[in-house]
C-alpha cells in the first residue's frame, strides 16, 4: 500500500490508499466471478471501467476506448442496462451499486432455473406417459391407456355423431328417447342411407315430433322400432362396430324438468362397443315396429 502525506497547517496525515496492484487483483477476481454468473468478457470490461469512474463515462468513450468492437460494445451495454448493472443518464453511462445489480442478477438466475426445472419436469412426465404403458403391459399384461374420450356436452356429442355417421360404411345404430336431435344429423344420415348404409333407430317414447321423424326415416329406408321399456338411462350412436358415442342419464327425464346427465363419451374400444351393441340388439329384438 502507498502512503502519501497530506498536510493541514503544520501537521501531516498519513492516508492509506489502495495500490494499483490491489485494484487489478480486485478487477480480475470480480471479472471471473461475473463470468461465472453469465456475463461476457465485454460486459465485465465495461462494468469495471464504469465502476472505477465515480462520474461515469460518455457512451461514445465506452464504445470506442475500451478495446471492445462497436457492435459487441453496443450489445454488452444493452444487456448491462437490462440487468440494471449500469444506467444511462443523458449521454453518459454510470455503474449501479453492486448490491442492487447482483441481487437483480440472482433473482433473474433463480427464475431461469425454476423455468428450466419446469421444462425438465414436463419432458420427464411426457416420457413417463410414453414408456409406462409399455413397461406394465410387458410385465403384468395391463394396458393402462384411456379407453374413453370425454366430450364437453350434448352439443359436442351431436357434432361427434355427425362425423361418425359421415364415416359409416355398413350400418348406423341409434338409441334415443324421442329423437329430438334428429334435425342435427338429418343431412348426414340422408347421405349415409343414399350410399347404402343400413340404419336402425330405437326409440323409447313416441310423441307427435318423433312420429313424424319415424315416418320420414322409414320412407328413406331406415328401420324404426319402439322399445317395450318405458325408461332406459343410456343414449348413443354406434357405427360399424368401430365407433361409439354415448351418454348416461343420472335422473329420469320423465320425473324432473331439468334432467341431469353424466358427461358424454366417445370410444373406439372393442370391448365397450361390444357391450353397447349386444344391449342394442337385445332391446331391438324385444321392440315393436312403429
Amino acid at each position: 500500500m502507498s502512503t502519501p502525506a497530506s498536510c493541514v497547517g503544520s501537521e501531516c496525515l498519513n492516508i492509506d490508499l489502495p495500490s494499483r496492484d490491489w485494484e487489478m487483483e480486485m478487477s480480475d477476481q470480480g471479472a471471473e466471478l461475473l463470468r461465472s454468473l453469465g456475463l461476457s468478457e465485454s460486459q465485465c470490461k465495461i462494468y469495471f471501467a464504469l465502476l472505477e469512474s465515480s462520474e461515469g463515462e460518455s457512451i461514445d468513450k465506452v464504445m470506442t476506448e475500451l478495446g471492445v468492437p462497436p457492435d459487441e460494445a453496443e450489445r454488452a451495454i444493452k444487456l448491462l442496462v437490462d440487468n440494471e448493472a449500469i444506467k444511462v443518464i443523458s449521454n453518459r453511462l454510470e455503474a449501479n451499486p453492486p448490491k442492487l445489480f447482483l441481487s437483480k442478477l440472482v433473482e433473474k438466475k433463480r427464475k431461469e432455473s425454476e423455468q428450466q426445472l419446469e421444462d425438465i419436469a414436463g419432458r420427464a412426465l411426457s416420457l413417463q406417459r410414453l414408456l409406462e404403458p409399455a413397461y406394465w403391459e410387458k410385465r403384468r399384461g395391463i394396458r393402462p391407456g384411456d379407453i374413453l374420450e370425454p366430450l364437453d356436452d350434448l352439443a359436442d356429442m351431436e357434432i361427434r355423431t355427425v362425423k361418425m355417421i359421415g364415416n359409416a360404411e355398413k350400418y348406423v345404430r341409434i338409441f334415443a328417447q324421442t329423437f329430438g336431435w334428429y334435425a342435427k344429423i338429418r343431412e348426414e344420415l340422408y347421405r349415409a342411407l343414399d350410399r347404402g348404409v343400413s340404419a336402425r333407430v330405437l326409440m323409447i317414447a313416441i310423441d307427435e315430433h318423433s312420429g313424424t321423424v319415424s315416418r320420414e326415416l322409414k320412407n328413406l329406408g331406415a328401420e324404426v322400432r319402439l322399445s317395450t321399456q318405458d325408461w332406459y338411462p343410456v343414449r348413443g350412436t354406434l357405427i360399424d362396430s368401430s365407433e361409439l358415442v354415448f351418454l348416461i342419464w343420472a335422473t329420469d327425464k320423465r320425473q324432473t324438468p331439468r334432467p341431469i346427465y353424466y358427461r358424454p363419451h366417445y370410444t373406439r374400444n372393442p370391448g365397450l362397443i361390444r357391450v353397447f351393441a349386444d344391449a342394442f340388439d337385445k332391446r331391438w329384438d324385444l321392440a315393436r315396429p312403429i
